[in-house]
């Protein structure tokens, strides 16, 4: 099958993640391209699309959001998996939350989405300017420090499981065209 992987990143984290997909994909027979979703012109000839994006500010960033408005007439009914990185999934209630506020309902219900997650992300204090820490400790549960949250949190094998859940899900669409 023929699959884009189309990321927004703000950092470089969600384009890591983006590749990883895109190879645990192809690894198992499918065609795939991984572009970051503002410099994507065309989607003609996809038959699947994986979209992530990192969350900035409780919201995804304008570059996935745009992209799936501009080609919404073309992907909406093909199936759609999507994935956000965010920090906030470390908390004890950051998935429900990440789930209930920061997926855009409206958007999402305008596209096929078979598949949907959220995966803890990288965050490095130092590469980000003072707004988007305010941000950042605005937005926190209160349950830690958010400088507990300095690193690289990216669970390889969660990325692994859910690229693996996509290939299944996309065995079964295979099998309901036949």
């Amino acid at each position: 099958m023929k699959v884009l992987v189309a990321y927004a990143t703000a950092h470089g984290s969600t384009g890591d993640v983006a590749r990883r997909i895109g190879s645990i994909l192809q690894q198992n027979g499918h065609d795939v391209t991984v572009r970051e979703a503002q410099y994507i012109t065309d989607v003609n000839g996809y038959e699947a699309f994986v979209l992530g994006t990192a969350i900035e500010s409780g919201v995804w960033l304008p570059a996935l959001t745009e992209f799936v408005m501009r080609f919404e007439g073309q992907i909406k009914d093909k199936p759609t998996y999507v994935w956000v990185n965010c920090i906030r999934v470390m908390e004890e209630y950051g998935m429900s939350h990440i789930m209930e506020y920061y997926m855009p309902k409206e958007l999402l219900a305008k596209l096929n989405v078979r598949g949907i997650t959220a995966l803890a992300g990288k965050l490095d204090l130092g590469s980000v300017d003072w707004t988007e820490r305010w941000t950042l400790s605005t937005r926190y549960d209160g349950h830690a420090w958010p400088t507990n949250f300095d690193g690289d949190f990216r669970d390889w094998d969660k990325i692994f499981d859910w690229g693996i859940s996509v290939i299944k899900d996309l065995q079964a669409v295979k099998l309901q065209q036949i």
